[in-house]
């Protein structure tokens, strides 16, 4: 099941077994900011005639109207979009851990399609199924833990630099753990998602309403999944 496919369907952690893992790469130039920090900025609300750009992100702007165009052709024509950039010395400590963006299933949705870049040290992706077990309970099992236990580092593989990528909540993927300290590096993200992403640490939009969601990350309560019935090493093929 490819990415194009699998965007008009719940998500379900059965689809991990499922889900083909090729990553399609565009080649992109773009000039980056040297020192630029965002985190998920809306850009695009429901029945708004375009987008939402601050000055800060002009830079950014062709390259936005090219992923929706792309998104509106191929994908699913999401009522939000939102913008993650990282330009500057590498500081985030999650990022380099096995993960997917995207994979809430609080309330039930359609995937988000991700637009990533990035100018150095690519994004790495893991060409792996995981067969997730029936009674694993996205709600109260940490899914990035199982990944992080189960990742098979032979089949890790690192993104082009320099080339716009097309990745999901199906896409295991992190940031390289190799990065040296100080390194400079730019990184950009547009996510084109089914519903508001309620979070208070987005970085708000300067030109639309600064909402407070008042929301707890609860993330931090999810358990790691163990079970002695787990198959490991057993993959489908597709």
């Amino acid at each position: 099941m490819n990415i194009a496919e699998r965007s008009h369907q719940l998500l379900h952690p059965s689809v991990f077994a499922k889900a083909a893992r090729n990553v399609i790469e565009v080649p992109h130039d773009v000039d980056c900011p040297s020192d630029q920090y965002i985190l998920r900025m809306m850009i695009k609300r429901p029945d708004d005639g375009g987008f939402t750009i601050p000055d800060r992100l002009l830079w950014l702007l062709p390259t936005i109207e090219m992923t929706w165009r792309i998104q509106s052709h191929c994908f699913v024509k999401h009522p939000f979009c939102y913008v993650t950039v990282r330009c500057g010395e590498v500081k985030s400590v999650t990022d380099d851990e096995w993960h997917v963006d995207g994979f809430s299933m609080r309330i039930p949705h359609v995937p988000e399609q991700n637009y990533i870049w990035s100018d150095s040290y690519s994004t790495e992706v893991l060409d792996q199924q995981f067969i997730i077990p029936d009674d694993f309970d996205p709600l109260k099992h940490n899914l990035h833990q199982f990944f992080q236990d189960r990742a098979d580092l032979s089949k890790v593989r690192q993104l082009k630099e320099k080339h716009i990528a097309f990745i999901d909540p199906y896409i295991v993927h992190r940031r390289r753990n190799d990065i040296p300290p100080g390194t400079l590096r730019c990184f950009f993200r547009i996510s084109y998602v089914p519903i508001e992403i309620k979070d208070d640490a987005c970085t708000p939009n300067p030109h639309l309403p600064n909402v407070a969601y008042n929301s707890k990350d609860y993330r931090h309560s999810l358990i790691r999944y163990n079970s002695a019935t787990y198959l490991q090493n057993t993959e489908y093929t597709v």
